[in-house]
């Protein structure tokens, strides 16, 4: 494994995942707006824009056509109620949530089985339910990537690609404040983004032959996330 292309690279898991990889001498192709702190081939891209991803998978095509994953770690947050919540708020969160990830493989499908790639996508625990209180758009966007790899898994089926659904809890990054300025209560009660980067790259460091389709991680003794 020697070329990971990884959006949402420059904060979060993203960012925890991408310094663990140049640790372990593996080369991250970032799709974000912002440059990340570590080592890497950046590429500034927007997730909200067509225009952005096509240029991104243009560069991909001429320069990083030799990639081992493909992990769609980008996400955004909506804690609304519904008869508050705005159109433009919930078009952002589907754009980068669900719909960017499905466009990016799509542009990239021949590429990634040429290489015979991965590809993780980052969803949330709240996929897997109802969600919580004033979080129907958000969980709803994590319900649609959820589909899109059952889907993709379906598709690559007769390839070597595997396709694997990373369902995530709460950690203690700044997801929250960055949407709402809100800091999150009791960090240390949340989940640590680089244990979990860990786990990622195990799971990827896995013989071909297996396939964790879907996995799902908590955090210990909480109702909530």
């Amino acid at each position: 494994m020697k070329n990971i292309i990884l959006t949402g690279a420059s904060d979060g898991l993203g960012k925890e995942f991408g310094k663990l990889c140049v640790k372990n001498n593996i080369n991250i192709i970032a799709l974000c707006r912002t440059k990340p702190e570590y080592n890497c081939d950046f590429i500034e891209t927007d997730l909200l824009y067509e225009v952005s991803i096509k240029n991104a998978c243009n560069v991909i095509n001429q320069k990083h056509n030799k990639f081992d994953v493909l992990i769609n770690c980008a996400g955004v947050p909506s804690i609304q109620k519904l008869e508050k919540i705005t159109y433009e708020e919930v078009e952002n969160l589907m754009k980068v949530n669900s719909i960017a990830p499905m466009f990016l493989v799509g542009q990239l499908m021949s590429l990634i089985k040429e290489n015979e790639a991965d590809i993780i996508n980052v969803g949330s625990t709240v996929g897997l339910k109802a969600g919580y209180e004033e979080q129907l758009a958000y969980t709803t966007s994590k319900w649609a990537i959820r589909g899109t790899s059952y889907n993709l898994q379906l598709e690559l089926k007769k390839s070597n690609c595997r396709v694997i659904q990373f369902n995530v809890g709460g950690m203690n990054t700044k997801i929250i404040e960055k949407y709402n300025g809100n800091k999150i209560e009791n960090p240390n009660e949340w989940m640590n983004p680089s244990d979990i980067a860990d786990i990622m790259l195990y799971i990827l460091k896995l013989p071909k032959n297996i396939e964790i389709s879907e996995i799902s991680i908590n955090r210990k003794n909480t109702k909530n996330y």
